[in-house]
């Protein structure tokens, strides 16, 4: 394993460790409060009771345990959630009194109560009855002494009580408390303890997943490189301003929507002393749109075709060709691609089924626009198809700019396209600055157009001056005259 990645693989252990540590806490503390306080609380609630039963009968005089049945009655009506019955029983085990709810109450042998008390570590006896489980403690019921008149003139003689007994038999009382019935005290702490079992079960999970999926995520990184790396061979492939010694002056950018694009342009010199300037969009986005790319991009700069009419077009009719065999029928690309001769004045192009690139001129203090659309289909789809040279006149400081459609169909919040609208907007408020500074105010206006909106396709913009055309050319004279002009 790489160094750089150790720290994710220790995250894992500490994360299952401290989710280990967590659950094995709660469970021993809600084992704590199930068993021990859940516990308690019902042995102090029978101690409470027993405590009412001796205060009833000092109440009441009484000192025959017969007589505390109403007694006990009413108590376990008090607190049925909480009392299942309450007993009171002689050492022989024998019933005396008892309340009228008794279902499941234990049987003694002679004697058993005794042993009980004497065992100074008894324990309250857990028992499961029809209506659930409860505790049952068994304590010894005392009377206070009846006050027995004494012989006048002897004040220190006591006399037997009636019936010739000296001694009282022993009287015990059992009382069962339901386990359900006091945890509802403890109902939020219980609440809280599942909540937190819960949470080191949630985490130990997702730790586990992690670690289950860390392979993928290292394999994700990798490829993450390679798409970086992918990403600096495609920028590349691009022209760099000033590739050309000056010539020309052009400006582009590319911004891909993922970490590759399918967007290309090219700006080039051919042998015959022409500049070819292409842009492109490859159909779909990220790698699998880059690759193709990369192979038309290739193809245009191996091509032996020049300005002339016959071998432009039969440059791009060969490349129509070799997509529509090695691409699948879903894959296609949109090309503008034109060659600029000086010389001549003339922008010679082949629009295959792209965005209509705009040639701007100066017409006074308007500008007059026009859309280069002609050529033939989009290439990669139609084999068979033929395309046809178009040629305008170019006049000295005409601009053309060309786009991908991911400037014009940039959508905002409101679902508003940027729109063609845009770009000549853009053009109109920088028209005499460099080809850098109108690509750039171009791209920025799109951004503030899209707001928070992400770009959903690749963004591509190729602006060019064409201000090396001789002045004197016969071609630049008549280029207003033989060029359609749309405002």
């Amino acid at each position: 394993m790489k160094p750089k990645y150790l720290w994710f693989k220790a995250s894992i252990v500490f994360g299952i460790l401290l989710g280990l540590a967590l659950l094995v806490q709660t469970v021993l503390t809600y084992r704590f409060v199930s068993e021990g306080l859940v516990r308690q609380e019902a042995a102090r609630e029978a101690d409470r009771r027993m405590l009412s039963i001796g205060r009833a009968a000092r109440l009441t005089g009484t000192h025959e345990p017969a007589t505390l049945t109403p007694v006990l009655h009413e108590l376990v009506h008090e607190a049925p959630e909480q009392i299942a019955w309450i007993r009171i029983l002689n050492e022989r085990g024998e019933v005396i009194a008892e309340s009228e709810r008794v279902r499941g109450a234990p049987t003694y042998v002679n004697g058993a109560l005794m042993k009980l008390m004497a065992n100074r570590e008894r324990r309250p006896l857990e028992l499961l009855t029809p209506a659930g489980r409860v505790l049952i403690t068994v304590n010894p019921l005392r009377f206070e002494p009846p006050p027995f008149p004494r012989p006048p003139g002897d004040p220190s003689r006591q006399i037997a009580p009636p019936g010739g007994r000296g001694r009282r038999e022993p009287e015990f009382v059992e009382i069962a408390i339901y386990l359900s019935g006091v945890s509802t005290h403890f109902g939020v702490l219980r609440e809280n303890l599942i909540v937190g079992c819960s949470a080191a079960l949630a985490l130990m999970a997702a730790v586990i997943v992690m670690a289950l999926r860390f392979r993928h995520y290292m394999r994700g990184k990798h490829i993450e490189e390679e798409l970086s790396l992918a990403r600096r061979v495609q920028n590349d492939l691009f022209p760099a301003e000033g590739s050309l010694a000056g010539s020309l002056a052009f400006a582009a950018k590319c911004v891909p929507a993922y970490q590759v694009g399918g967007d290309l342009y090219d700006v080039f010199e051919t042998e015959d002393g022409e500049v070819a300037l292409i842009l492109g969009d490859v159909s779909g986005k990220g790698l699998p749109a880059a690759l193709l790319m990369g192979v038309v991009q290739g193809a245009v700069q191996a091509s032996y075709g020049t300005g002339s009419s016959a071998s432009h077009e039969q440059a791009a009719e060969r490349l129509n060709h070799l997509l529509c065999l090695k691409t699948a029928r879903e894959r296609f690309v949109s090309l503008f691609w034109c060659y600029f001769d000086r010389r001549h004045a003339t922008l010679r192009y082949i629009n295959a089924g792209h965005l209509p690139p705009l040639l701007v001129r100066r017409d006074g203090d308007r500008s007059q626009v026009i859309r280069l659309d002609e050529g033939g289909p989009v290439l990669g789809l139609l084999p068979g198809a033929r395309y046809t040279q178009a040629e305008v006149p170019v006049m000295p400081g005409d601009l053309l700019v060309v786009f991908s459609d991911g400037i014009l169909e940039a959508a905002n919040a409101r679902d508003e396209e940027f729109g063609e609208a845009g770009v000549i907007a853009a053009i109109e408020r920088n028209r005499d600055k460099a080809p850098g500074e109108i690509c750039s105010a171009i791209l920025a206006d799109v951004k503030t157009f899209l707001g928070r909106e992400l770009p959903q396709d690749d963004q591509t913009l190729l602006v060019v001056r064409l201000d090396d055309v001789m002045p004197g050319s016969r071609k630049a004279l008549q280029a207003t005259e033989e060029v359609p002009v749309v405002r």
